[in-house]
């Protein structure tokens, strides 16, 4: 019986079934290898957008960090833990960024320590400090991040954009749009949306800003500010 198929193999060549699925092997390990080299292709940061965009490049502009205008957070902070509604520009949701969370490791430089590459390991995606910034109508969330794969690491940067929503019983941040490097992991709801939870988890918010969120009545983005307000 075998020595039969293997007759008619040699004869008809491969089944419908081996070519289809020979066809489909080769279309995820050729989308595998677009998402690598999409992830891997550096974005381009500027303070503005060139007159002529290069096609194909993806560019970045960080929200502004003007300890002139960030050095206000310090009191809304507190008003804010307090019960009261806030508007906050960009600048002081910076200045609450870098004051709360560190920045992520720097990629192991080559032929460091197995050991030492262990022990600062923390998984495979480690976040670094979040910038934000207002763009359209939407918030822009943007940060430097170390892949770390047993112990190859490069950094790339993560952009999201997207609006507040109410979830339950809080507000969350609803990513309209994901790049993990210059990759549209937004074409793929089903890998972005996890993906945008695991980092945002990776960044531990102090529990009194946590305790006074969950009691928002709603979180509005005008312009260029987001506003808190309590019912």
């Amino acid at each position: 019986m075998a020595e039969n198929k293997k007759i008619e193999k040699a004869l008809y060549g491969p089944s419908a079934t081996e070519v289809a699925l020979g066809a489909l092997l080769g279309l995820l390990v050729g989308v595998f290898a677009a998402c690598v080299y999409l992830v891997l292709k550096p974005v381009s940061t500027v303070k503005e957008m060139p007159k002529e965009p290069i096609r194909g490049m993806l560019y970045y502009i960080a929200g502004s960090d003007s300890t002139a205008k960030g050095r206000t957070w310090s009191a809304k902070q507190k008003q804010f833990i307090a019960g009261t509604s806030v508007t906050l520009v960009e600048e002081e949701l910076n200045a609450w960024a870098t004051g709360t969370f560190t920045a992520a490791p720097k990629p192991a430089a080559a032929g460091a320590k197995a050991e030492e590459a262990k022990a600062t390991d923390n998984g495979i995606f480690q976040p670094g400090t979040p910038n934000f910034k207002f763009v359209n109508g939407k918030l822009q969330i943007g940060t430097k991040c170390v892949l770390n794969w047993y112990g190859l690491t490069t950094e790339v940067m993560v952009i999201s954009t997207g609006v507040f929503e109410r979830s339950g019983d809080r507000f969350v941040f609803k990513a309209e749009t994901l790049h993990l490097g210059s990759c549209p992991l937004h074409l793929l709801p089903s890998l972005s949306g996890p993906l945008f939870d695991h980092l945002v988890g990776k960044k531990k918010t102090p529990d009194d800003i946590k305790s006074a969120w969950v009691k928002l009545g709603d979180v509005v983005i005008e312009g260029t500010t987001l506003k808190l307000s309590f019912q």
